[in-house]
């Protein structure tokens, strides 16, 4: 029995095998609920939201390590400086995990709601579809059409007296679309910018501060490096669900245009 247990601890895990599996089960239970299957912009979507939770987190302590005896003393005096700094960094990173938690949460809210959204839809082409073959074989009622003599029920006057009291159409669609491009352009944050100085004593001091900048490179950039990673992907995942709304969008107004 011991032989047997070594035998199978040693044996490599098909990790590949088990997730397709657990995959192929998510879809039979989701078929059997009368839900309908992922498509390829919720599976991207669901992707996007579990690179979220591996960036989500910050941290402002990682091993400092050091291999020589240089390299102790230099990681164990940046050890002190770090502790003696917690007081300015720390609350930094706890507000902004906070914030990233936050935005975590909503993402997936939204996932939610269009996934659910997405089955009503799915719901509505399914009874439009069963309704148009029950009534293909029943005689359709013959609407009268309009008479030539009969005054027109929405004259133009009316028309724009209705249009003055309306509010203002928006199209967030298209708003969406047009913030692609900035989502790119603002998910970086930079560690280092410039320090400008006109007068001499100025000088010094943006010299000085750019020599501590140097120094603390170690302390501040995973710090940013970490939250570029997380910037990153919940810009995929906006980007996934801007996608997503845009099928959406389609399929409702495929329904309308259907009712017609």
């Amino acid at each position: 029995m011991i032989d047997n247990l070594q035998h199978a601890s040693a044996a490599p895990l098909d990790v590949a095998g088990i997730l397709e599996g657990l995959r192929a089960e998510v879809r039979a239970r989701r078929l059997a609920q009368g839900q309908t299957e992922e498509g390829p912009l919720e599976r991207d979507l669901r992707r996007s939201l579990d690179e979220i939770e591996l960036h989500r987190v910050i941290s402002a302590h990682w091993p400092l390590l050091g291999k020589t005896v240089p390299q102790r003393v230099v990681a164990l005096l940046n050890k002190l400086v770090r502790r003696y700094l917690r007081w300015y960094i720390n609350p930094i990173v706890e507000q902004q995990n906070a914030y990233n938690d936050a935005v975590a949460r909503a993402l997936r809210l939204l996932a939610e709601a269009y996934g659910d959204l997405g089955e009503q839809i799915a719901g509505c082409q399914a009874s439009g579809v069963r309704s148009q073959e029950s009534g293909d074989g029943k005689a359709r009622p013959q609407s009268p059409g309009p008479s030539l003599a009969a005054p027109v029920s929405r004259p133009q006057s009316h028309v724009q007296t209705r249009a003055l009291t309306e509010p203002p159409v928006r199209f967030p669609d298209l708003e969406l679309r047009a913030l692609e491009p900035q989502l790119g352009l603002r998910e970086r944050v930079s560690a280092h910018w410039p320090l400008p100085a006109t007068t001499l004593p100025q000088r010094v001091i943006a010299s000085a501060n750019k020599l501590v900048r140097r120094y603390l490179r170690w302390y501040i950039n995973p710090v940013v490096a970490q939250q570029n990673a997380a910037n990153a992907a919940t810009t995929v995942v906006l980007l996934a669900l801007i996608r997503l709304d845009a099928e959406r969008r389609a399929q409702v107004a495929a329904l309308r245009a259907a009712k017609l």
